[in-house]
């Protein structure tokens, strides 16, 4: 099988349209020799490809509107030369720069050949936007004299905002390191949303299961809560959202726990399949760390061990302003 290859290279510079910032679009493909090949292949593909980086193109009505989608197909069908789609996909980029916090920047295209596809090979197209440039110190050696001077470039180690669009179906890696403030990447330049992965769902179910415990108001209701979600998770090899919400709702109202489930999933960019079974014994190992700190009332917070669990507090506030807690605990038996 092939080893992954850098066959093409474009690079156009993006501006903002809000600040009047102007697109500059290069008229040739750059030449890459195998210096820059090897960095690329190191840096921006191999920090790209990861599955929890993996997203699908949507569409709201047809998948073809996708406009980064329909442009990449098109090249890929070879309708589009190289040059021609990178074009596209920079003033695509532009029309969608407007967010004040969006930075000008250098926008790599980047033709991928040799991705595994199964027992095959498949093309891919990198589009790597660089918005901050690292500074660097360089050594220039004459004749017996060593001097040091000032360069700026860009790291391909460390990607600001990238995607890497495969050659068969709708999959696209992406990243985007300094988004948090525009989502503007993934929601309207990709318009891409998450393939959830074990490790991902189990971590969105921890946190929409912590979320409806701290809707429970009276601790030792909630202390019951944990105690049932962590005995199923104990007793059972995988657990459904389906399960857990069932099991919420004896404790909160049905509208807080689907309330919960819409917030992680517009959090995470997908919804947890009800029905899909998540490996229990992680759930419940992100829960025993997360559920070690309990509430008993008052403002009040305790830490307890995973052997013990809370069964009851009592509390009483005589006239001087004195407030007693007293707990009551369990010792979960050795095997559990």
């Amino acid at each position: 099988m092939d080893e992954p290859s850098v066959e093409r290279l474009a690079v156009h510079r993006v501006g903002n349209l809000s600040r009047g910032e102007r697109l500059q679009l290069s008229d040739r493909a750059t030449e890459v020799d195998e210096a820059v090949s090897d960095l690329i292949l190191a840096g921006y593909l191999k920090g790209i490809v990861s599955d929890k980086r993996k997203y699908q193109f949507f569409h709201e009505s047809d998948l073809n509107q996708n406009e980064l989608y329909h442009f990449t197909r098109q090249f890929f069908r070879g309708e589009l030369d190289f040059l021609a789609v990178s074009q596209r996909i920079a003033r695509h980029l532009q029309a969608h720069s407007q967010h004040p916090n969006i930075r000008e920047g250098d926008l790599l295209v980047i033709l991928f050949n040799g991705l595994p596809y199964g027992e095959d090979t498949q093309r891919g197209l990198g589009v790597f936007k660089s918005e901050v440039r690292d500074d660097f110190l360089t050594v220039i050696e004459s004749a017996n004299v060593f001097d040091v001077s000032h360069a700026s470039g860009i790291n391909p180690r460390l990607i600001d905002k990238g995607a890497l669009i495969l050659e068969n179906g709708p999959t696209v890696y992406a990243v985007d390191r300094l988004g948090n403030q525009t989502k503007f990447w993934l929601d309207d330049f990709l318009k891409a949303l998450r393939v959830p992965d074990t490790g991902s769902s189990s971590k969105m179910m921890v946190e929409v299961l912590d979320q409806l415990s701290d809707d429970i108001d009276d601790p030792s209701a909630q202390a019951r809560f944990k105690d049932e979600v962590l005995t199923l998770c104990r007793e059972e090899t995988d657990v459904s959202p389906r399960q857990v919400a069932a099991m919420a709702e004896k404790f909160v109202p049905r509208e807080h726990v689907s309330q919960a489930l819409d917030n992680a999933a517009e959090s995470y960019g997908f919804a947890l399949d009800h029905d899909a079974g998540l490996p229990a014994q992680r759930v419940f190992k992100r829960l025993e760390r997360t559920w070690s700190k309990v509430g008993v009332g008052h403002g009040i917070s305790v830490l307890l061990p995973s052997e013990l669990s809370l069964q009851g507090v009592r509390s009483s506030d005589d006239d001087e302003g004195e407030l007693t807690l007293t707990l009551t605990l369990l010792r979960r038996p050795p095997n559990e």
